[in-house]
């Protein structure tokens, strides 16, 4: 066996619920109440026969369009940026490359090849180091011809901070969590997301980033008032707090078991909160 082909939605990257909740939204932005866990149930047989099982509407009908639409652009700009793969998957794909197997893109849309240079871009921007999966995403960009093969020689994994304006706050602190029976670790690369509250200051307000290898994190010039912090838009987060950042001040919040949703959630799901 010389290749190996994964699907990547679902069995690679934990994409269902994330892909639901868009569904969703979409339909209920068109003014159509669908159930979530019909929906849900759904995912897997494409727009052209989930619209019609779910809410009695022909993907091809204008209608239909505007919600497949709409769907995909929810999708994109709230849910993409927060999906992370199964556990084991990164050991996976480094065990292939290892063993000599090719890195390689594949996608069911046409005209992607700017997404996918964009996403190994940043791999080799943010990557660690030496790692293998910079190393393939190095050697992917060249033969795609996207970088000329003396570039990133180095990986500079650190961006110029943003000065904080004036009057704006900013909230860092660090990202440690520890399984049953193990010591805390600094969780690396994790992403943040900090979301501005309806019927505040900060309702248009949205923040994200990702945790540097210590697990450090710094949101430096944010509006203040009222925000939700959270590792997750789509799924079971680790954290989902509520935090009031002042002006001009500087928060620091440590994120931490003894503050995650197994003990604190200040915005538990309805479902949690009937059981």
């Amino acid at each position: 066996m010389k290749t190996v082909i994964l699907d990547i939605d679902g069995t690679l990257v934990d994409s269902n619920d994330a892909h639901a909740h868009a569904w969703v939204a979409a339909f209920a932005a068109a003014g159509i109440t669908v159930d979530y866990d019909k929906v849900r149930r759904s995912i897997g047989m494409g727009g052209d026969k989930l619209m019609p099982a779910v809410a009695g509407i022909e993907s091809d009908s204008k209608e239909g369009q505007r919600i497949s639409k709409a769907r995909g652009e929810i999708f994109k700009h709230t849910y993409l940026p927060a999906l992370r793969p199964f556990a084991s998957v990164r050991e996976l794909m480094e065990r292939f490359i290892a063993d000599g197997y090719g890195l390689a893109v594949a996608s069911s849309y046409l005209d992607r090849r700017d997404d996918a240079i964009r996403e190994f871009r940043w791999v080799l921007q943010y990557g660690r180091a030496g790692s293998a999966e910079v190393e393939a995403s190095r050697q992917w960009l060249v033969q795609a011809r996207a970088l000329p093969p003396a570039a990133y020689a180095v990986a500079t994994p650190n961006r110029p901070e943003k000065e904080r304006s004036a009057g704006n706050a900013s909230l860092e602190g660090r990202a440690t969590f520890a399984e049953a029976g193990r010591s805390p670790r600094p969780l690396e690369r994790m992403q943040l997301f900090l979301v501005g509250q309806p019927n505040s200051p900060t309702q248009r307000e949205r923040y994200n980033l990702r945790t540097d290898e210590q697990g450090n994190f710094k949101f430096p010039d944010v509006v203040p008032g009222p925000y939700k912090l959270t590792d997750r838009v789509a799924g079971t987060p680790t954290w989902r707090m509520r935090v009031e950042l002042q002006p001009s001040e500087v928060t620091t919040l440590e994120l931490t078991p003894d503050n995650s949703t197994r003990s604190h959630d200040d915005f538990p799901e309805p479902q949690a909160q009937a059981r």
